[in-house]
């Protein structure tokens, strides 16, 4: 968001999303009683990452095609989106230009759905340029994602944080969940994001076993939202649910359903992960 709610009627104050954005209520389907809800964790949705334009047919790039996403997906039950704003040669950005011009559309689309942006470190490769562009952001996202493996992670952390923008940790390992840890960070993060990426399952869960370590050595209670991709992005969203935890579902991390056929788009992805979700948690 800008400087003031009042510029996006409708919108969720920064105040209000950051006492709230850990639950999401969800209808319950499969089992629950018919028009019952029931509050839970998180579902977010990665609408694109990095993937190239044309690596899907319903992969939205642009401001237009982000803002229709955006539209669909809360619509599916997503309750937050995260997105890699574009530029308009279509390379990952953080502009304050092109995250103005996005974010402007999907909130028009979406009023009062946090979104949050990517600020991995090769959209913008130097530590100090990468800085002065979020220093010259007008139009503030909710949240943005924060790579700890990354060199510059904690100053750029402590930035978006002066800023009101929540932060996402990244956290691919345990090495970089120590960064966060030491950096005391952790506890004012916004949501702590296991991500261990793909593979096996099993060498996938054990990553986040030593992830978890680290942080409950330290008794850091923060929001978890937990993910992995391609072939365990799956099992992680029903790992997720099963932990109580938030977990995130989209074309960013899977072209696929989880019976292996392409999914039709982000909305599809998110209505079988919002499916799954409610019927592991009326399971429980």
């Amino acid at each position: 968001m800008s400087g003031t709610d009042k510029e996006h009627p409708g919108a969720v104050s920064r105040r209000e999303f950051l006492a709230t954005a850990g639950v999401v209520a969800v209808a319950m389907t499969d089992g629950a009683e018919s028009g019952s809800n029931q509050e839970l964790p998180l579902l977010k949705c990665t609408i694109n990452g990095g993937r190239p334009r044309g690596s899907h047919p319903a992969l939205p790039t642009t401001p237009e095609e982000c803002a229709g996403t955006a539209r669909s997906v809360v619509a599916a039950g997503a309750g937050a989106i995260h997105v890699h704003i574009r530029g308009p040669d279509g390379s990952e950005s953080i502009s304050p230009d092109d995250i103005a011009r996005t974010l402007t559309a999907m909130r028009t689309a979406a009023p009062g759905t946090p979104i949050g942006v990517s600020t991995h470190s090769r959209i913008v490769g130097d530590v100090a340029g990468r800085r002065a562009m979020v220093a010259e952001w007008a139009e503030l996202p909710d949240f943005a994602s924060v790579n700890f493996h990354e060199s510059g992670a904690v100053e750029l952390a402590e930035q978006l944080i002066e800023r009101g923008v929540g932060v996402e940790a990244g956290l691919f390992q345990a090495d970089a969940t120590r960064i966060c840890v030491e950096s005391g960070l952790a506890p004012r993060c916004l949501r702590l994001m296991l991500e261990p990426g793909g593979g096996r399952v099993e060498d996938v869960l054990r990553n986040v076993g030593e992830m978890e370590a680290v942080l409950d050595a330290v008794d850091i209670e923060g929001p978890r939202l937990l993910h992995g991709s391609r072939d365990a992005s799956w099992p992680l969203i029903e790992e997720a649910a099963r932990r109580g935890y938030q977990t995130r579902a989209g074309l960013e991390d899977t072209l696929e359903l989880p019976d292996g056929t392409t999914a039709r788009d982000n909305a599809h992805i998110v209505a079988e992960a919002a499916r799954r979700i409610a019927a592991i948690a009326a399971g429980a």
